[in-house]
């Protein structure tokens, strides 16, 4: 548990951080713990990343994940009932589309930080994201699956290779370069059966700088602040997310992410994708995200402090504004990034040099080193727990 003091800013009130299983938890616990809040993390075991955090004064396991909605929910909803939180703040997609869905409801006993569902369906699904960027003059990549039919989309593409994800979801799974009309005719049924209704769209070569950017509009529709940050080393190396990320001045580009979510009416925290296209030299944006990025790390070390904002936005303050943030701040997700090293042609070219020191850890901090080890041995654990569950108990 870390050190409080009834003079911090927001000492006593009550945030519960949800999902504490992934990275992004780390930093937002911090955050939430040193403005004086007392925080509880929730997660599907007692040995996730933020379960484990110094700075989780209370853990509680809810072990299933979103995608059963209606039992995580109820699950939720108990512990909601048991004391009072001023904050709720969802760390995953599926987290964050089934609070949506039920913000209504579940506002009884608490703010939660994600916006409403007919504003989140909009965000959360590709297609209607790339169209409202076209419709605005926001550059995006060429979208071809307007219609859902085979037969349309196989009609409207002009040239290949083409890009196919899904259009609800988020990494590297599902994506798939296509090089011809007979490889997407095979791809594209079978990956509707899988990962539902697909996006197809032009397909920007991966050689070019690829960019997030993360911006918070406050309740009053303003924004309170905007980082951008460059993504030189993503994995696997064909398209995923990031292991390497870099703060940089991009002005334009955060403009046009802003102005994207004032059109969609977006309120609350938001995560952008962005690519630039080699051959012009021009940056598209790809899609949004309606929840806190693996990445968010980067923008407290540059200092912007979301924690900060949602707390303020929940309690009705006024929400502090960021008008600048320290550029060249570098953060790693140092095992993937190894896995980089042996997969990418690119190891010995890449900028920053894989070999320089000068970084932070997505993960690790020598202040809350417990994480670092339940990072590691999760893999073990999960083997373990498979193994015990397969054995069969012998009869008396």
């Amino acid at each position: 548990m870390s050190k409080k003091t009834k003079t911090a800013p927001f000492a006593g009130k009550n945030v519960l951080v949800l999902d504490c299983y992934a990275v992004q938890s780390l930093p937002m616990l911090r955050g939430f713990s040193r403005l004086g809040c007392v925080v509880t993390a929730v997660g599907m075991s007692r040995f996730d990343l933020g379960m484990v955090s110094r700075y989780a004064d209370r853990s509680v396991v809810i072990p299933v994940k979103a995608f059963r909605e209606k039992e995580y929910i109820a699950r939720l909803t108990e512990v909601l009932k048991e004391r009072h939180y001023d904050l709720v703040v969802p760390m995953a997609d599926s987290t964050a589309r089934a609070l949506s869905r039920n913000r209504e409801e579940l506002s009884r006993y608490a703010y939660i930080a994600v916006d409403g569902w007919d504003v989140v369906r909009r965000i959360d699904d590709k297609l209607p994201t790339m169209l409202a960027c076209r419709e605005n003059g926001i550059p995006c990549p060429k979208t071809y699956s307007v219609s859902d039919r085979l037969e349309d989309i196989l009609e409207s593409i002009d040239s290949y290779p083409v890009a196919v994800k899904p259009r609800i979801g988020c990494g590297g799974e599902g994506f798939r370069k296509i090089d011809s009309q007979e490889d997407l005719v095979r791809y594209y049924t079978a990956a509707v059966e899988k990962f539902g209704p697909m996006l197809v769209e032009e397909y920007i070569p991966q050689t070019g700088t690829q960019f997030q950017c993360e911006v918070y509009v406050g309740r009053d529709r303003q924004v309170k602040s905007a980082i951008i940050y460059d993504k030189p080393r993503w994995y696997p190396v064909a398209g995923g997310s990031s292991c390497c990320n870099v703060t940089v001045d991009r002005p334009e580009q955060i403009a046009d992410c802003v102005k994207l979510l004032e059109k969609l009416g977006w309120t609350g925290y938001a995560d952008l994708d962005l690519i630039e296209d080699p051959r012009d030299g021009s940056v598209r944006i790809m899609e949004i995200n309606p929840r806190i990025t693996g990445s968010v790390k980067i923008a407290f070390l540059a200092g912007i402090d979301f924690a900060r904002q949602m707390l303020e936005d929940a309690l009705g303050l006024p929400v502090t504004v960021y008008t600048d943030y320290r550029k060249n701040v570098v953060i790693r997700r140092f095992l993937v990034d190894c896995v980089w090293f042996v997969k990418s042609p690119r190891r010995f070219k890449t900028k920053p040099n894989w070999f320089s020191p000068f970084f932070h850890s997505q993960v690790f901090a020598w202040t809350d080193p417990l994480p670092s080890l339940a990072y590691l041995l999760k893999p073990l654990i999960r083997r373990f727990r498979k193994g015990t569950a397969g054995r069969q108990t012998p009869a008396a």
